[in-house]
């Protein structure tokens, strides 16, 4: 199995806090496992606002069977579509990609 693993930096839209803004990215995201049919479990948390102010907003961690479902996943158009979202307000990004233990 292969965990993904991915943490944002997100700003506010001028409109919104950075934490508004990674709330509304994880309800987004939490759209996609009943899209993405080889998207086996998705967990996706927000950085509490007690949390040190340098930490990342968003954190992002997904399973999938193989590499090669993760790398379908990050070209699906349903992920490309939030990805966009992220886009807009997306300061950084860091990811890794592991194996694991199946859940």
């Amino acid at each position: 199995m292969i965990r993904h693993v991915v943490m944002f930096g997100i700003r506010g839209n001028g409109q919104t806090t950075p934490t508004q803004e990674a709330e509304r990215l994880r309800e987004l995201l939490m759209t996609l496992p009943e899209q993405i049919p080889f998207l086996k479990h998705m967990e996706v948390g927000v950085n509490s606002e007690n949390a040190p102010e340098d930490n990342a907003q968003l954190v992002l961690i997904a399973d999938f069977d193989s590499i090669e479902d993760c790398a379908m996943y990050t070209i699906h158009p349903a992920h490309m579509a939030v990805s966009e979202e992220i886009g807009k307000v997306k300061t950084s990004r860091c990811c890794v990609d592991y194996e694991t233990e199946a859940h």
